[in-house]
Parts: C-alpha cells; sequence; structure tokens
C-alpha cells in the first residue's frame, strides 16, 4: 500500500511536494482503512481521488510513480521526463520518494537523478516514531559512496553485499541489482522489490496484454470477465479467438518475425500479445509445435436466435475498449492484495459507469487486505455519490508560477455538499477562464 509520494523538480512540481495516504481518526467507512494494530504501525487508506483541472498536474504524479518504478525494477533507462522549467534558475537534479506497506513492513524508497543518470538512491525502514537506514548511495561525479546499515554488514553475507552494492552499474539500482544477482541478507530489499512489482500504473493508452491468454486458458476468468462485461452493459455475452493468417492481422513484417524468432525453438506451449491499433492479437504453438495466430474477437447475441454477430475490438466503444483494462485489475484485487494506480478513470466512461467501477471496488474490500486504488478524474458527480472518505479527497492546482500544489480537503473542513463547494471553487483545483470580449476573432482571417 502506497502511504506518501514525494515529488521534487520534476514536470510541474518545483519544490518538495508530498501527497499521503494515511488515515485520519475518522470512523467513517472503515473498510476503507487497513488500521494499524501494533505500536509502531500507520493507518493506511485504500482508496485515493486526485482532482484537479486540465494540465494541473495531475496526470504528473502518476508518470512520477512509473519513473521510480521503472527506476526499482530496471534501473536508468534514459526515460523521457521533464526537470521544472519554469523558473530563471532551472536545476536539474530531481528527486522521487515513495513510502509504502508491504506485507506488515513500513519502507521508504527513493532516487534522485538528473539528465544524466542516477545521482542518488536510498531504502529506509520506516515507522510512525523513526526511521532506520536500510542502505544509500550517492554519486559525485563517476565514483558512488555507498553505504549499508552496519547489521547487515556483521552477518556472512556482508562481504557480497559489499561487493554487489560497489559492482552495480551506473545506470543500475541496487534495487534491481541485488535481485537480479541473488542477493542475501536484506529482506527489506526483496520485500521493496515485490511491492514495485505488485504496483500496477494504467494511463489512459494503457493496455492489459495478459488477459487474451487467461480468456482461453483460465475458464473462472472467462466466466467472470463475462459476468462483469454484462454487468456493465456492454452487451458483450461472450469472447472468443478466431484463427487469422498473420498478413490478415496489419502486424509489421520485422515484428512477426521477431516474434517467430523467440518462440522458435521452445519446447512448452507458449507465446506472445501484442495491442495493435485496439485489436488483441496472440500467437501461440499447437500440439504439433506450429505456430498459430489468432485474435480476440467479442460476441454479441442475435435478439430471438441461437446465432451471434462476432464483433471486432476496435468495433467496441472507446468506454468498453477501458473496461478490458478494469475488469482483470477487479478480478486481480478479488484474488490479491494489488495496488492499483488509474490517470483518468473516468475517461470514455459515463459518470455512473465510472461509480459503479468503484462501487464494485468497494464491495472486495476486506478488513484485513491491503488492496489499494489511488485514481484521478474530473468526475465531480462522484464527491457526492461514491462512498469516499473526505482524507481519500486530494486537490492539484497550478499557481501562476506554473507550480503545481497539492492539497486534502481534510484541509478544509468542509460542512456543505462537496461536489457543489469545489464546482464554485472553493477547494480551487477547477479551471478558470479568460474573458470572451478579449478574442479576437474578426483578426482571424480564414484562407
Amino acid at each position: 500500500m502506497l502511504l506518501s509520494a514525494k515529488f521534487e523538480n520534476i514536470y510541474s512540481f518545483n519544490e518538495e511536494t508530498r501527497i499521503l495516504f494515511t488515515a485520519s481518526k475518522s470512523d467513517m467507512l472503515p473498510l476503507h482503512v487497513s488500521r494499524a494494530e501494533k505500536r509502531d504501525d500507520i493507518s493506511v487508506l485504500r482508496m485515493g481521488l486526485i482532482y484537479g483541472a486540465n494540465a494541473s498536474g495531475k496526470s504528473n504524479i502518476i508518470k512520477c510513480l512509473a519513473i521510480i518504478k521503472a527506476f526499482a525494477l530496471n534501473g536508468w533507462s534514459n526515460r523521457k521526463y521533464n526537470y521544472f522549467k519554469m523558473t530563471d534558475n532551472p536545476q536539474e537534479r530531481s528527486s522521487i520518494e515513495l513510502e509504502f506497506k508491504v506485507n506488515d513492513q513500513f519502507l521508504a524508497y527513493g532516487v534522485a537523478f538528473s539528465k544524466g543518470g542516477l545521482l542518488e538512491e536510498w531504502l529506509y525502514k520506516t515507522g510512525s516514531r523513526n526511521d532506520t537506514m536500510i542502505f544509500e548511495r550517492k554519486r559525485s561525479g563517476n565514483d558512488w559512496e555507498n553505504v549499508i546499515a552496519p547489521q547487515f554488514m556483521k552477518e556472512e553475507s556482508g562481504q557480497f553485499l559489499k561487493y554487489l552494492i560497489d559492482g552495480t552499474p551506473t545506470k543500475g539500482t541496487f534495487l534491481s541489482e541485488y535481485i537480479e544477482r541473488n542477493g542475501k541478507g536484506i529482506d527489506a530489499i526483496k520485500l521493496a522489490r515485490k511491492w514495485f512489482e505488485n504496483l500496477n500504473i494504467i494511463f489512459p493508452n494503457t493496455h492489459r496484454t495478459d488477459f487474451p491468454f487467461r480468456v482461453v486458458s483460465d475458464t473462472q476468468f472467462k466466466i467472470v470477465m463475462r459476468e462483469l462485461l454484462e454487468y456493465f452493459g456492454t452487451g458483450i455475452s461472450d469472447l472468443c479467438r478466431v484463427e487469422s493468417k498473420p498478413e490478415e492481422l496489419s502486424i509489421p513484417d520485422e515484428i512477426r518475425q521477431q516474434i517467430e524468432e523467440n518462440l522458435e525453438g521452445k519446447d512448452e506451449k507458449t507465446g506472445v500479445v501484442i495491442h495493435n491499433e485496439s485489436r488483441f492479437i496472440f500467437a501461440e504453438k499447437d500440439e504439433s509445435k506450429n505456430l498459430k495466430w489468432y485474435e480476440l474477437k467479442t460476441v454479441h447475441k442475435k435478439e430471438g436466435s441461437n446465432s451471434d454477430y462476432i464483433f471486432e475490438m476496435f468495433e467496441e466503444s472507446d468506454g468498453t475498449s477501458r473496461l478490458f483494462d478494469f475488469i482483470p485489475m477487479l478480478i486481480d484485487m478479488r484474488a490479491n492484495d494489488a495496488v492499483y494506480v488509474i490517470d483518468e478513470v473516468d475517461r470514455s466512461l459515463h459518470p455512473m459507469l465510472t461509480l459503479k467501477l468503484l462501487e464494485m471496488y468497494n464491495s472486495l474490500l476486506r478488513g484485513n487486505s491491503q488492496m489499494q486504488l489511488i485514481c484521478t478524474t474530473h468526475e465531480s458527480n462522484l464527491l457526492s455519490t461514491a462512498p469516499i472518505r473526505q482524507d481519500e479527497i486530494w486537490f492539484v492546482e497550478k499557481d501562476k508560477k506554473g507550480e503545481s500544489h497539492l492539497s486534502s480537503l481534510c484541509e478544509y473542513k468542509p460542512r456543505e455538499n462537496v461536489q457543489k463547494g469545489y464546482l464554485n471553487g472553493r477547494y480551487g483545483a477547477i479551471p478558470f477562464f479568460g474573458e470572451l470580449d478579449n478574442i479576437h476573432w474578426d483578426d482571424a482571417k480564414q484562407k
């Protein structure tokens, strides 16, 4: 579970900015809180909604989470990003830190970096009273100063740990190097890595490529997927795969060749899924080890008949296409304590459908679960209709200098209808428009 995220000098965040998902003492919607049970525990929210006008910085929060996840799992990869530019003295050092709960431990992992690569990396064990360093790395020129907490260096594995951290490539992170080189002795690193692996980030253009295989290989998954598609009123009665020829699927020759080469010589039945222009295409071997190409399609029942209509995936609405990302998420959360972060959860969805999605998530909550759903949204109706606590709502707003700032609804202590107050500008984070009289329509000559 994500407790907090800090950003500095990245995208629209200039000074250090922090968003918190720790719970207040309110007893409203108790299942929305993973309550502290021990002395050093921290109560964590299982839901978070982030509001803001277009270009306020909402999506930048999600982009920062994606960047630090990439660092944690793969190291520096020349990922494109922007430091804060709207200043006379721009700095190139950016930093991101996340504090999270995994199993029963609280950890904080952070990185500092510039366009030239990684500058710092650290992992701490945190609690309600104090923080304890696990490791730190700092770069000066081409040299690194590496420190591992003394208690780990006293163990038999201490010498190997020093070898690992000193040998971490300049573009790598110790968090990923430790796992790849089979490090031993620091369980907290394994837990941190596990948490990042289970951090799921969904952008508006994100498409899950795992569910087509599950649809054909996991009967129960297909049944629930089909039932939820019906529940959300998509008109889809089933999903099917249809064998096709690769030349009919508009797959570029170089990609098709690469896939065929990767699967060639493998004994087990395996495959790969690609998303191409709203089409889910996958290849796998048959019993004779011949490569077969398939396309996932939707089934609509023909009224008053036993026959069906078969639709291409790209013929479905944008809202239905988004549900193909969200429904596997709900199934995953039902079985696992997963963390999902969604940018623009309401995009292409009817307001009632967005509400039903959150209600469905709420129905999955259990007293001991560590699942969590954090979304950015413009949908103000949720402020009055969705079951949500005040401490779960955050607002993002840009000032005149172009800096994004965050505020919690709890800071305002509202006594009114929250949706009405938000739309009236009480909490900021809404668009403000200029004067129509300032538009020089007559000067724009049509050519």
